[in-house]
């Protein structure tokens, strides 16, 4: 009887889950593309030759390592501002702080693409920002954001803060309410300072909350799409092309899907990983307790 009412969860987990990438393993295996004229289930068989190409191409693992550097850059300074709103928040009385704390949380909760249209327009090189530095220091400190790389990346890396930030301050914030008051009153009492309190007693009990909010935010901001399309569609050249981007080109815009998706489930192995590695301290941090 107990197998008969789980039953239909199982059949929509293989429905949804495991037989769609059974079909992307199948496809990572064989030289298929639709304008081959050919259904993929009579594709030509190709081995782990998909696999072999995209570790040799310059253009993937170029959009891996930029990507990779994109997510430590943005989540990193993510958490450093929620933390440091979160301990504003939790620790300072103020008037209207439930509205104020209210307003941070706002940027999560728009579209990408409405927040990759605004930063797109403040950063044109007749947008407000580059208005603002010619007010301030001249006609001469005008910059062209989208011309160069890093800066291109920059404001990209900035819309995600902006509009991220916030759920690491949320994540944080509701951590640092759940602690028990006893430890810091203790502590309190003893003399110690709110940076000894915060470093020996707020901190170690707070680390779940922070691995667990690194590990959900990384991963999101591995698969970061929206904002690279929208603000400067990978360019100049492909310099701030993110993985997800190059994928749906390789895929859906040159029709190379049996390359596509031998990438992505090397990419889907790394990211396994790589999460494996994120999730062993909070393992571990667990088991101590």
């Amino acid at each position: 009887m107990g197998q008969l009412l789980i039953l239909p969860m199982q059949l929509l987990i293989w429905f949804v889950l495991i037989i769609p990438m059974l079909i992307v393993i199948y496809l990572s295996l064989v030289s298929w593309q639709p304008i081959m004229g050919v259904d993929w289930w009579q594709a030509p068989f190709a081995g782990l030759r998909n696999y072999a190409q995209a570790l040799q191409d310059q253009r993937f693992l170029s959009a891996l390592g930029r990507t990779v550097g994109l997510v430590l850059a943005a989540v990193g300074l993510e958490f450093l501002l929620g933390l440091a709103l979160a301990l504003f928040f939790h620790y300072q009385e103020f008037p209207a702080k439930r509205i104020f704390s209210s307003i941070i949380l706002y940027p999560m909760m728009l579209p990408w693409v409405v927040v990759g249209l605004c930063f797109y327009l403040l950063f044109l090189d007749k947008g407000p920002v580059n208005y603002l530095l010619i007010q301030l220091f001249g006609p001469l400190a005008s910059v062209q954001w989208y011309q160069n790389p890093f800066l291109a990346l920059m404001t990209i890396a900035l819309a995600d803060i902006w509009q991220w930030t916030p759920f690491m301050f949320l994540v944080i914030y509701s951590g640092l309410g759940a602690l028990p008051p006893e430890p810091v009153e203790a502590a309190m009492t003893l003399g110690a300072s709110r940076w000894q309190i915060f470093r020996y007693i707020v901190l170690p009990m707070l680390k779940p909350v922070i691995l667990i909010a690194l590990i959900i935010r990384s991963l999101e901001a591995f698969k970061i799409f929206d904002l690279v399309y929208i603000m400067t569609g990978g360019g100049p050249g492909t310099s701030t092309e993110s993985l997800s981007l190059y994928l749906y080109r390789t895929g859906f815009v040159y029709g190379q899907l049996s390359y596509a998706a031998a990438m992505a489930l090397l990419v889907l192995i790394l990211v396994a990983l790589v999460a494996r590695l994120m999730v062993r301290p909070l393992e571990m941090e667990l088991e101590s307790r």
